[in-house]
Formats: C-alpha cells, structure tokens, sequence
C-alpha cells in the first residue's frame, strides 16, 4: 500500500545534508501520518431523507445523484457483510483486493489487512454519496450495495455495537495499518466520539421509519 500512501502524502521537502538525524525522523513520521480527517461532517437533512429509507434503491440514488454508472449496488450480499461495515443502508461483501475504495471514498472506506474494503462511515453529504457510489462502480466483484435498511434491526445494531472493543482492537492490526491511508485512525475515531449517538438515531428510524433530523428521544443500545 506505499503507492497509495504517496497518493495522499504533501510533496516532500528535500531536506539539507546537515540536518539532524532526529529530525529526519520527525519528519518523515509526520508525513507518515499527515492523511488524518476527524472531521465528521453532519448529516445532511437531504441525505438523511434519501438513504434512510426501507425501499432505498440503485435507481433512487441514480435519480438523486444524476449520475449512472455500473455499479452492482442493486443486489445484496447480506449473508457476506463483513463486520468491519457500520450499520446502515450501505455496506460491502467479498470485495476484491485491487485497492480503489479508500482512493474513491476515502471518508467513508477503509480496508481490511487483506486489503478487502468496507463501508466504515455511511454517506453523510452528498458528495460522501458520490463517492461511494463511485467506489461501488470501480469495485471489480460489484461487492457494494444498498439495501441494509431491509435487514438491520435494533437488536442487530445493539449486538453489533457491543462487539466495539473487539472492532477498535481490529484496527490495531499492524497489517490492517499498512493497507490503509490512515482510515484506520478517522474509523477509530468514529467509533470513540460520534458513532453511539448514530446508532441511536439509526435505531429510531429502524423503530420509527423516518431519520430523527429533531431533538426526540432516542433509544438507548
């Protein structure tokens, strides 16, 4: 994965013969790790009401996006969906190994130590659902798709997210870090800060069929 890393990486300064040893250390360590987005944008309202929807189809993202590709997000994999997908509408299956997704959508990607991909952030704007849409489009099986709003349920999500400590324990994975632009760090970071309140609004659409876009009560899991 060194080929995408450089991808993502500032040009490098060539630095000066005299320069301490140290400090080529620190240098080099902060380009290693420079591709590092926290920035969780919001939801927005109108994403929230395309793909939070138990009907959410191929043809209602094409519609939305004005855009038609070949990708294969019309099937279903669900018996294949690997754990490392975040619960939601989108997830992957048995991908291939080619390396694409992180460079299609690098927000909402990240690989696994095989190099197989995984939706670890559902689409929060639409440009995040471009791109995902297109990382679905380039994958080589057709191993995205769209339709887990037919099979999650509160009880599913809950016992998904009990397993957190073993999913951040995953994304220690030396090998896993290799593959990987730094997604591993942006997924972590997810899971610690963010992803509980996410789950408890998934929950209340799950429960409730709309996305909770106002201050309700939400389920605990």
């Amino acid at each position: 994965m060194h080929f995408w890393k450089k991808i993502f990486k500032p040009k490098e300064i060539k630095l000066e013969e005299n320069f301490l040893l140290k400090q080529k250390e620190e240098y080099i360590d902060y380009y290693e790790n420079s591709w590092v987005d926290n920035d969780i944008p919001k939801v927005e309202k109108v994403i929230s009401d395309l793909i939070y929807d138990r009907e959410l189809s191929k043809s209602k993202i094409d519609l939305f996006l004005d855009f038609d590709n070949n990708s294969d997000f019309g099937g279903s994999e669900w018996s294949n969906r690997g754990e490392l997908n975040f619960p939601g509408p989108f997830y992957t299956g048995e991908t291939d190994t080619c390396g694409t997704g992180i460079i299609e959508a690098p927000n909402n990607v990240v690989f696994n130590e095989y190099c197989m991909e995984f939706v670890m952030i559902q689409p929060r704007n639409k440009t995040e659902l471009l791109q995902v849409w297109n990382a679905g489009a380039v994958e080589v099986f057709g191993s995205y798709y769209c339709d887990g709003n037919k099979y999650w349920t509160i009880d599913k999500v809950k016992n998904w997210w009990a397993r957190k400590d073993y999913l951040l324990e995953c994304l220690e994975n030396e090998e896993l870090i290799e593959m990987n632009c730094n997604q591993e760090k942006r997924y972590r970071y997810y899971l610690e800060n963010f992803a509980e309140i996410d789950l408890r609004k998934y929950c209340f659409f799950l429960d409730n069929g709309s996305y909770p876009n106002e201050e309700v009560l939400l389920p605990e899991i």
